[in-house]
């Protein structure tokens, strides 16, 4: 017997709720960094097939009290886009735009979520083609409680694009953006974030600015021995269920890199710990600059992190066209670590750790400078140039077409000469009236380091002539 409807139960969101939901687990910067990738893979689209000449691409961003601008020369919306895809409040599963493309997009809320992050009143500028139209959002579309559709109109007025692509405007900011649009420190902030994740890309050449000041990249790099038996780094690669996943485990280059006149295997002085630690890419994007976690494997079957350990950098990269694969979450900033590619990933990722977590342990007693011989032919690489390096020393690839190289078992690991350290460390405990009483006797101060009232007992002893 088939029931009759007598009624219908209205299902749709209500606009309030939706808008504030989407941008209450997002932070303001993650949410910029969304409008660079909608940039990035504007620039990925109108290459087709070829691959993307990035020096050929600028992102301008501007942000002040009065509003925010990102505008950039990527090619633009196509009218067709605008009109069915672009401004709906999610992707459906019919919209196949980046089915071939390695973009990171997958719930197509990206730039509706940072406008409304950000402010009331909004107009998107495209030019695509010969076309040039504006999609405005006002306060009053935001208001009404039903789905109106956007309207779109012809741009061709003074004020129109005259580069192919495209520029957002917010501006009736919301109070507390408004501050941190205003805040220096807000400012520096968002550039170092923009350096990290989209760092890839600058190295290739695409050119971002932020108050028209270019944002520099961070550098996240492993040194790679140029010798027939130099070190080398820990290099692993596999395709896991359709992602294809790239570990490279190894010591970072020293802190001043950056500087012409500087050798980036001098290791006489301090190494770069920003990018110590794990660094998780995703299609090019860092999702993750320098974790020292258990989340990525630090204190689980290797040791926590140490300040010992700032030498070593450690990057894996996910790429697939389907970007639903990768385990990132919406706001492209964290990680999905329920995903089964990152846990089977994640087992490698502790054993390249616990080469160069036993490397820097066999170390740890001798003077840097020592190791610097080892390295003089070494060469401060990002993870493609390395994994280019490893492919060319690896001559034999596992069945699945995959590459595994292990330093330590390939015996490309500088060691100490002596592997017994000429000191070691010392630890005991003594109630702290002994320490003190021993401090008045020694130093004539009650208060003395306590290592430095032990190494005095050590003296004494071994200076009394009782061991004979």
């Amino acid at each position: 017997m088939t029931a009759t409807v007598q009624d219908a139960a209205i299902a749709l969101p209500t606009k309030r709720f939706f808008v504030s939901m989407l941008t209450r687990d997002i932070d303001l910067k993650d949410a910029i960094l969304d409008l660079v990738d909608n940039c990035l893979d504007g620039a990925l689209r109108s290459a087709r097939f070829s691959p993307v000449d990035y020096a050929r691409h600028s992102i301008e961003i501007e942000v002040g009290r009065a509003s925010f601008r990102i505008a950039d020369d990527c090619g633009g919306i196509p009218r067709e886009i605008a009109k069915n895809y672009a401004f709906k409040m999610g992707r459906e599963r019919m919209d196949e735009r980046d089915s071939e493309s390695e973009t990171i997009g997958m719930y197509g809320i990206g730039m509706k979520r940072a406008i409304f992050k950000m402010g009331t009143n909004a107009i998107v500028r495209s030019f695509n083609g010969h076309d040039k139209f504006r999609v405005p959002i006002s306060a009053d579309w935001l208001e009404q409680p039903n789905w109106d559709p956007l309207p779109i109109f012809d741009d061709m007025g003074a004020d129109s694009l005259t580069t192919q692509g495209t520029t957002i405007e917010v501006n009736d900011l919301y109070e507390s953006v408004a501050r941190q649009f205003a805040n220096d420190a807000f400012v520096d902030d968002l550039k170092t974030a923009l350096g990290e994740h989209f760092t890839t890309f600058i190295q290739k050449g695409l050119r971002i600015s932020v108050n028209a000041v270019a944002v520099e990249p961070v550098r996240i790099e492993v040194l790679v021995s140029t010798d027939a038996n130099g070190p080398f780094p820990y290099v692993y690669t596999k395709d896991i269920e359709g992602v294809n996943v790239s570990i490279v485990v190894g010591i970072n280059a020293a802190q001043s890199n950056d500087e012409d006149d500087e050798d980036p295997t001098d290791f006489s002085g301090d190494r770069s710990s920003k990018t110590a630690g794990w660094n998780i890419f995703c299609n090019d994007r860092a999702v993750i600059v320098g974790d020292k976690s258990r989340m990525t494997g630090w204190g689980d079957g290797v040791p926590l992190y140490h300040p010992q350990f700032s030498v070593i950098t450690a990057i894996i990269e996910f790429r697939s066209a389907a970007a639903d694969k990768l385990p990132v979450t919406t706001t492209k900033r964290a990680l999905d670590t329920s995903s089964a590619v990152w846990l089977e990933a994640k087992v490698k990722m502790r054993e390249g750790l616990r080469v160069w977590t036993s490397y820097t342990n066999a170390w740890k007693n001798h003077p840097r400078s020592d190791q610097a011989i080892y390295w003089k032919n070494a060469k401060a690489l990002a993870l493609t140039p390395a994994l280019i390096a490893a492919a060319e020393w690896v001559k034999a690839r596992r069945p699945d077409g995959g590459i595994e190289f292990n330093p330590a078992k390939r015996g490309v690991l500088p060691m100490p000469p002596d592997k017994k350290p000429s000191s070691r460390r010392v630890v005991f405990t003594r109630p702290i009236e002994e320490i003190r009483t021993l401090s008045n006797r020694f130093f004539d101060r009650e208060d003395e380091k306590p290592g430095l009232v032990g190494d005095r007992c050590f003296d004494i002893v071994l200076s009394s002539g009782e061991l004979k």
